[in-house]
């Protein structure tokens, strides 16, 4: 009988796509910029429930590492794990360009830019390289590199584990962000990696994913999740908000604030993951719900439906001075966001699902009548 998965990891896999689509409600649902229009305790609401989105990547790849660290070195086994990640990349890519193509050409609009035929049909076949999702194509290949990672992380006593996250930590995170914040950018240079605070490309999440390891591997499981850990985790989004309101405009730390190198921001994923990995309970809703993440992902974030998508739902257009009001509605169009591509994610995998059970009836059939 197959083993039912704990829920809790799932949920926060779920919370963490909830941040995602919320950090797309502030930039390109013009959340962020319409609240700082009304100002005062609007505006500074619309800025603490911003940093508070800007976790989520980090989250998805630290429980990626804090799950499989575990998992022994077995190169086919992991290609078919990376294989079912790129056929989704590239079922939607497909699907998606497919339908656009069927639209016309005053939908091809990337960036502001009308593509040409030919480009879109390029991008529409090529996920990876064209990097139509920058995160699912970090995704992939970090998952490609995941056994050889492992193979060096599995060898490491305790002692050393803890030694390597703290290096990456000081390095990777805690100087990469000083270099961009005064007056320590006076003697904390680093020529060729200052882009990598950002976060957005494969060493920070090889580095990301080594910290979910770490924890993986030496946090023991507990009986019930400690609420310190949750504590911690709203304080290093109140700490972000100090330093961001509190701090000179030209130190820096307003653009560093929201990259996913700050230490503060991988602090609080690592706080999360620490208490939802001891919640503990069952849920096939939940665990279902949270298998749509990448889909949902794929689909809120395609290059031609992401603009469409947020000028429906644009705040702009709406009154944005009640404080509990914005509460709410951008509650209720982040998870009806969630919920209308999950639903869509959930039909896609029913359908593809159908369209190989059918296959193997063929083939069934044509055995059966060959013998």
């Amino acid at each position: 009988m197959k083993k039912e998965r704990d829920s809790g990891i799932e949920l926060l896999r779920i919370f963490a796509m909830l941040l995602v689509i919320g950090v797309h409600a502030f930039s390109y649902g013009g959340f962020y910029a319409a609240a700082k229009g009304v100002g005062g305790h609007v505006a500074a609401a619309a800025l603490l429930m911003k940093l508070g989105t800007r976790p989520a990547v980090n989250i998805f790849v630290m429980i990626t590492g804090f799950f499989m660290i575990h998992v022994p070195f077995d190169l086919k086994k992991n290609l078919r794990r990376t294989g079912r990640v790129y056929q989704k990349m590239l079922f939607y890519d497909v699907a998606l360009t497919a339908v656009f193509l069927c639209l016309g050409s005053k939908y091809w609009v990337d960036h502001s830019q009308t593509l040409a035929l030919w480009r879109v049909i390029a991008k529409g076949l090529l996920p990876v390289t064209s990097q139509t999702w920058y995160f699912l194509t970090d995704y992939l290949l970090l998952c490609l590199l995941v056994p050889f990672i492992n193979l060096s992380l599995q060898q490491l006593s305790k002692k050393q584990f803890r030694a390597l996250t703290a290096g990456l930590v000081l390095f990777m995170s805690v100087w990469m962000t000083l270099i961009h914040i005064r007056p320590f950018s006076l003697v904390f240079k680093s020529f060729g990696y200052a882009e990598m605070v950002r976060g957005k490309e494969l060493f920070h999440f090889i580095f990301i994913y080594i910290v979910g390891a770490y924890l993986g591997t030496v946090c023991e499981k507990r009986s019930r999740p400690r609420f310190l850990y949750l504590c911690g985790a709203l304080l290093t989004v109140l700490g972000n908000y100090f330093l961001y309101t509190r701090l000179p405009a030209d130190w820096g730390w307003r653009d560093v604030a929201i990259h996913y190198g700050n230490p503060l921001l991988v602090l609080c994923a690592a706080l999360l993951v620490l208490f939802f990995k001891d919640l503990h309970f069952h849920s096939r809703f939940v665990n279902t719900l949270a298998g749509t993440t990448l889909g949902v992902y794929a689909l809120t974030e395609f290059r031609f439906l992401r603009p469409i998508l947020w000028k429906v739902v644009n705040f702009k257009k709406f009154d944005n001075t009640n404080l509990w009001l914005n509460f709410l509605h951008v509650a209720l169009v982040v998870c009806g966001v969630f919920l209308a591509a999950a639903a869509v994610d959930l039909l896609v995998g029913q359908g593809i699902a159908g369209v190989k059970k059918l296959k193997e009836k063929i083939k069934l059939k044509k055995v059966e009548q060959s013998s």
